[in-house]
């Protein structure tokens, strides 16, 4: 993604500076374990989010591309662990843990 003025932590209002807002930066991450799991869980299941850790290490000024990877480390049940990063211009401006847990759509909404 490309930081603009809609994803600064001025925008969001969690700060006073036009940078990457940490809750646009764990959207990215969150967006990165779904394309983990894109295509790999059973027909019927769905994933939602459990836990999240995150260090938010460095700013990303409007203009700058950020990129985000997640790697499922483990599987513990239904719940799915992933390891989650961002780099803008070669710096490490993020990195966390997301944790998942695989449930049945039907029940999920059903339960709403």
């Amino acid at each position: 993604m490309t930081v603009g003025e809609d994803d600064t932590a001025t925008s969001h209002g969690t700060g006073d500076v036009a940078v990457l807002s940490t809750p646009r930066l764990l959207q990215l991450m969150q967006n990165a374990t779904m394309d983990a799991l894109d295509g790999h869980l059973p027909d019927g299941m769905m994933t939602a989010g459990l836990r999240i850790n995150l260090d938010h290490l460095h700013g990303s000024g409007v203009g700058t591309t950020v990129t985000s990877k997640a790697v499922l480390t483990r599987l513990e049940g239904r719940r799915l662990v992933f390891e989650v990063e961002a780099h803008a211009n070669d710096r490490l401006v993020g990195i966390g843990r997301i944790i998942r847990v695989q449930i049945d759509k039907e029940s999920f909404l059903s339960s709403l």
